[in-house]
């Protein structure tokens, strides 16, 4: 006979709030990270953090719960070349120059959203989610030990979602040759974009770029 799914309580945002609090915090936990929200952040004092964010989707209604988990890593220097000023030990995913869903890291070829019913099957859904922090979210985070670490993976090619921020960072932080072979790319990348040039303009202007430098890519 077909075995039946457990159902679950009515009350679907318990059921998410019990995932994340009892399945998935006490690792973080041990390993000194902080719970706001549905946020683990872990943040040193040298200017670096990683942070894992359950984000809902805002479709959810009370009869389905739609959920994804981001991953972050963050840079207090990127966080303030982006916005101006800096949130520190209270960073949220969004700042992060590294952000990668969960789908990235257990390699499927598309978003991972994981959906709770009344009809859902809690007890497979809660073994999944901590398989895949067992053997991809955890292992990932445990690779990143400190700033170098995350300028590393930038130095390696890995693209910010606001690339002129990264060149800003990049530049001051020592890495002067990793942010002119950036600027030329993205100068490369955009000449369909004249916004976005005038932006890369001005910002090599105000690293005392010399013009040959880089004017050639506008071509």
């Amino acid at each position: 006979m077909r075995q039946q799914p457990l159902r679950m309580t009515t009350d679907l945002t318990a059921t998410f709030n019990e995932l994340v609090k009892d399945i998935l915090w006490p690792a973080f936990k041990r390993l000194g990270y902080k719970k706001s929200g549905n946020n683990f952040r872990y943040y040193d004092a040298a200017g670096w953090g990683k942070i894992v964010q359950f984000q809902k989707a805002s479709y959810n209604s009370a009869a389905e719960l739609s959920f994804t988990i981001n991953i972050g890593l963050y840079l207090l220097d990127y966080d303030y070349y982006l916005c101006g000023e800096t949130s520190g030990q209270t960073f949220r995913e969004p700042a992060c120059v590294v952000r990668k869903r969960i789908g990235k890291l257990i390699g499927s070829k598309q978003d991972e959203w994981f959906e709770l019913t009344e009809l859902s099957n809690k007890e497979l859904l809660f073994k999944q989610l901590d398989g895949y922090f067992t053997q991809h979210i955890h292992p990932y985070l445990a690779t990143v030990q400190g700033k170098e670490a995350i300028y590393a993976i930038l130095l390696a090619g890995h693209c910010a979602d606001f690339p002129s921020v990264q060149i800003h960072m990049l530049f001051r932080a020592g890495y002067q040759e990793a942010a002119l072979q950036m600027l030329r790319s993205e100068f490369a990348q955009s000449k369909s974009n004249k916004y976005y040039r005038a932006t890369l303009r001005n910002l090599a202007t105000e690293l005392g770029l010399p013009a040959a430098l880089w004017a050639t890519e506008e071509s």
